[in-house]
């Protein structure tokens, strides 16, 4: 009896053993077969930090949910980036969980998510790397348009860099372009100011498009952009204040329309819809029927009409864009391993890093196509489940969902570690 009960003793600690190592080291044995490429980005969407507001109301709870939290996402960060080696590390939008939060808990938790993104060790010290740090404002970070405060961008821009931004990255002799939009102020804002600087971005963003339009764009927005009711799990849902975006699922129809028709992106990637998704986006330059604008005597017939609009010629003709946006851009749509041609653009919105969101985090890679040749179709893509393998004009585009696991099993498995470490060696003493 008594060694019966030690090989089935031992054999529970195999067990435990290996699904804590498997669980550990599941990012180390992720990466093992992913394929090389010449750059990589790491993403982490909405990982949305909690802090005092969550102690004061379960404040036994909260304090606990708050380390584990941190603890896990940390792990997250930490052992994706250790794994997968990236060139830049993009944390999607919503840092916080609110933006409504005191100067010394914004610092606060600064502090924290330094710590969980593994940009500081648990002495404050600076970790070095190959990667740079890329952060995209969202809702819970400066707010929607209504409730924009210069308060609250000022911080932000202050701790994390500009709302908009670019750079350029060489990839196997070409180059990519690629481009952060501050899309909190892109519709309807309360503060104009930050609206129009958001508009002369993506503008000037149009002319450099229009004089190099041969190096591709990889564009990310923390507000998705449009689609129809049944292609990801959010919806076409915009509510107004004042006249002003109180919030929203997604751009509006005429801001998507400017967005893929403008600046002709290859890859949209964006947050915000915690259970990420993906979209193919087919653009014609034409409509098949000119949208009159007002009395004036303009009309909208192509993708060069609207991209010459002014931000008040935007506003004032929404409903005449939407149209144009009807003729000209295809509903958004899915699609799966049989893949598809039939795409100008495609959007992978990256799911939530947080644990309730099985702890995800996005590689995308990009290199050379091994298998372009100038007579295969100039782009094809394919999804298996929330992974998409692309190719476009001689580059092979690669994104692939890491799910490192739900909270509550994490949590069941460290409950069962602790309980493990007092009931183990109590049943070893009763039966040696």
């Amino acid at each position: 009896m008594q060694s019966r009960i030690r090989r089935l003793v031992i054999a529970y600690l195999v067990v435990l053993t290996a699904a804590n190592l498997y669980v550990y080291n599941y990012a180390t044995i992720s990466a093992l077969f992913h394929p090389a490429s010449t750059i990589r980005l790491n993403l982490y969407g909405d990982p949305q930090i909690e802090g005092d507001a969550k102690i004061r109301r379960e404040p036994t709870v909260g304090r606990y949910d708050l380390l584990f939290n941190d603890y896990y996402l940390h792990h997250i960060y930490k052992s994706t980036i250790a794994a997968f080696r990236p060139h830049y590390v993009v944390t999607m939008g919503d840092i916080f969980s609110c933006q409504w939060i005191s100067r010394d808990e914004y610092y606060r938790r600064i502090h924290r998510f330094k710590w969980i993104s593994h940009q500081i060790d648990s002495k404050n010290g600076s970790l070095s790397g190959n990667h740079i740090y890329y952060h995209i404002a969202g809702n819970h970070d400066i707010g929607y348009g209504e409730e924009t405060e210069p308060y609250h961008i000022n911080r932000y821009t202050n701790n994390f860099g500009p709302l908009s931004r670019e750079w350029l990255a060489r990839i196997d002799g070409g180059i990519h372009r690629f481009a952060i939009l501050n899309a909190m102020n892109l519709d309807k804002t309360r503060n104009i100011q930050y609206r129009r600087q958001a508009w002369q971005f993506v503008q000037q963003l149009v002319v450099e498009r229009q004089e190099r339009p041969d190096i591709p764009l990889i564009l990310f927005s923390h507000i998705p952009l449009h689609k129809p009711a049944d292609a990801c799990v959010a919806s076409p849902s915009i509510r107004y204040q004042n006249d002003f975006v109180e919030y929203q699922d997604y751009l509006s129809p005429a801001t998507s329309a400017y967005l893929l028709h403008c600046l002709a992106p290859t890859f949209v990637l964006s947050g915000h819809d915690h259970n990420g998704c993906q979209a193919a986006h087919s653009v014609k330059a034409s409509a098949s029927q000119a949208v009159p604008l007002g009395a004036a005597g303009k009309t909208l017939h192509s993708s060069s009409d609207l991209c010459s609009l002014a931000l008040e010629e935007l506003d004032e003709f929404q409903t005449e864009i939407e149209e144009f946006a009807r003729q000209t851009i295809a509903p958004a749509t899915g699609f799966d391993d049989a893949g598809t041609n039939a795409w100008d653009t495609l959007e992978v919105t990256v799911r939530s890093a947080m644990g309730e969101f099985d702890g995800a985090a996005g590689i995308f890679d990009i290199h050379t196509s091994r298998h372009y040749h100038p007579s295969s179709p100039q782009r094809h893509a394919r999804a298996f489940g929330h992974n998409v393998l692309a190719s476009a004009n001689g580059y092979e585009y690669r994104y692939r969902e890491v799910l490192l696991g739900n909270h509550l099993a994490i949590r069941v498995l460290l409950i069962i570690d602790v309980v493990s470490c007092f009931v183990v060696p109590a049943i070893l003493l009763l039966v040696l």
